[in-house]
């Protein structure tokens, strides 16, 4: 019976991690803060998405190759904080005081 116990355990460990493919948490922040920032500097400046959406989306693109991240992975990666919103709590946490430094 062990056994069977081990041998379920082993197959629990390699299959595919909630967290699979997902950018790194300290990377991700540094992303978000960047995407956020030229947000609002968008927001601020145009007020109508319209007007910056095409722009943004590039802007976007820029942040996210010079990282090496691709769109899909950053959308997969804060879809999974938004589910997880006590993880996502933390992140905001964190990116007011980056804010509040700069």
């Amino acid at each position: 019976m062990s056994r069977m116990a081990l041998l379920f355990a082993l197959l629990l460990s390699c299959s595919p991690s909630e967290k699979d493919g997902l950018i790194e948490r300290e990377k991700f922040i540094n992303i978000h803060h960047e995407i956020l920032t030229i947000e609002t500097a968008y927001q601020l400046k145009y007020r109508a998405l319209g007007i910056y959406k095409d722009s943004l989306k590039h802007s976007v693109d820029v942040v996210l190759k010079k990282n090496g991240v691709t769109f899909d992975q950053y959308s997969k990666t804060y879809s999974y904080y938004a589910v997880n919103q006590k993880d996502l709590q933390k992140i905001n946490k964190e990116l007011i005081g980056i804010i509040e430094k700069d």
